[in-house]
């Protein structure tokens, strides 16, 4: 029954005062994409291969290499080839050269086998295009604005026992009563769930907004369906703070972050926002960053300077949203207290040539049929604001001594630049890049 996948467009520009999630337009897909291809493998610009026909010992190696101009950079563990380096404009040359004499069975450029990271959830190429490399291709457009998830991924990053806590709507995490669990998010462990609207214990979405942003954080990676998550091994607690209409009190969401801080969350996401704060909810936030716990928040969807709360308190990182080609997405709020951009999509544009508007891409359903699933591409700050919370993920899952003052300024110092040269208002500190944060 999943082999039919409906790709939907949906703008998401949740606050805690007014939901939208209006499909702008939606397709029928049959079957699933089938992974990019895999470009031919590289080879190293300055290695020659050489096997003699005979074993010759070091010493006639080296000599022989200083003679002609070659360096010895490696040898095989029996002898059996050398392995010679030369200025790269010359490798092809000394290959033909060295392949004409007498005693060389071959000679040869030295290939470069990479891990494999590319997961093939079928539609990772060419639609997840805000989690790629710098110069990976989504759909023959270079994707040069992603947050280099593919490099985290390749140095060993996935999130394993990292909790994040998703502040939201809920999360389609379990089957109960009139709810199921979302399929591509079958095999995500799931801690602590609270419901803050109703008090019941279960924190099952009824809007669609929470498994969304579940999503892009955590969606069950290289199982051969629908999309991939960020931090992939990372453990999800669905937290219930917002109602069916995408609304919620702040004293829900306040009991949201301190459930979150107290039982063990060491990243919270907040993609939601209101223009005011109140005493209650700083009083919150202020605690959960005493509980060492990262907090990132979405600045909003104005399209006009004014970070909303509570990204504008300090102890959050507060998080603006970006389009395909790196540009601020129109209806990111800007303004004092911005401190990151992430993708955050926009789907009026097509810029990756998919044929779809440059939304994010995840599994969720429409409000009010928690048991129908499909994709869907939805954009905002909500949407940017999970990739941060991901980041963190990462860098906590390989820094696991790290505070989160430092897990912060892991992910703060290691932006692209955006914008004006060093933080600004409509950027921050620039976009977020995983494959450098980790190594921070």
């Amino acid at each position: 029954m999943h082999r039919l996948i409906a790709l939907a467009v949906a703008a998401s520009s949740l606050s805690l005062l007014v939901p939208a999630q209006q499909p702008v337009r939606a397709k029928v897909i049959v079957r699933g994409f089938a992974n990019a291809p895999v470009p031919e493998g590289a080879v190293s610009q300055d290695r020659i291969v050489v096997r003699f026909e005979k074993a010759l010992d070091d010493k006639v190696v080296t000599d022989l290499a200083k003679r002609v101009g070659l360096e010895v950079a490696d040898r095989g563990r029996h002898g059996e080839f050398v392995v010679f380096r030369s200025p790269p404009a010359l490798v092809d040359g000394w290959i033909e050269w060295l392949s004409a004499q007498s005693g060389v069975a071959y000679a040869e450029r030295d290939p470069v086998a990479t891990t494999t990271v590319a997961p093939n959830d079928s539609f990772w190429a060419p639609y997840q295009w805000n989690m790629y490399n710098t110069g990976a291709l989504s759909n023959g457009h270079a994707s040069n604005f992603g947050i280099q998830a593919e490099g985290a991924w390749s140095a060993g990053a996935t999130g394993s026992g990292v909790v994040v806590a998703i502040v939201d709507t809920g999360v389609a995490y379990e089957t109960f009563g009139g709810f199921a669990q979302a399929p591509d998010l079958v095999g995500r462990t799931f801690v602590s769930p609270f419901d803050a609207v109703t008090g019941d214990g279960h924190a099952n979405d009824e809007n669609g907004h929470g498994t969304h942003v579940a999503g892009t954080i955590g969606q069950v990676t290289n199982n051969g369906m629908g999309c991939a998550g960020i931090a992939r091994d990372c453990t999800i607690m669905p937290v219930r703070v917002l109602d069916a209409s995408g609304s919620g009190q702040f004293t829900w969401i306040v009991n949201g972050i301190t459930w979150a801080a107290d039982h063990g969350a060491n990243v919270i996401n907040m993609s939601l926002g209101a223009s005011s704060g109140s005493t209650a909810l700083q009083n919150a936030v202020t605690y959960a960053a005493s509980r060492n716990v990262v907090i990132c928040a979405a600045t909003g969807n104005t399209g006009r300077s004014g970070v909303q709360f509570p990204a504008r308190y300090t102890e959050c990182i507060a998080v603006g949203a970006t389009r395909f080609d790196g540009a601020r997405a129109t209806y990111s709020t800007t303004g004092t207290g911005i401190d990151v951009v992430a993708p955050g999509g926009q789907t009026n544009r097509d810029q990756n040539g998919d044929g779809f508007g440059d939304g994010i891409l995840q599994q969720t359903f429409a409000q009010g049929a928690p048991t129908s699933f499909a994709y869907y591409f939805f954009q905002g700050t909500s949407m940017a604001t999970p990739h941060v919370a991901a980041t963190a993920a990462l860098v906590k899952s390989v820094h696991p001594a790290y505070t989160a003052a430092q897990v912060r300024s892991a992910i703060e110092s290691s932006c692209r630049d955006l914008g004006s040269p060093g933080y600004d208002t409509t950027f921050g500190n620039g976009l977020i890049n995983a494959a450098v944060a980790i190594t921070r």
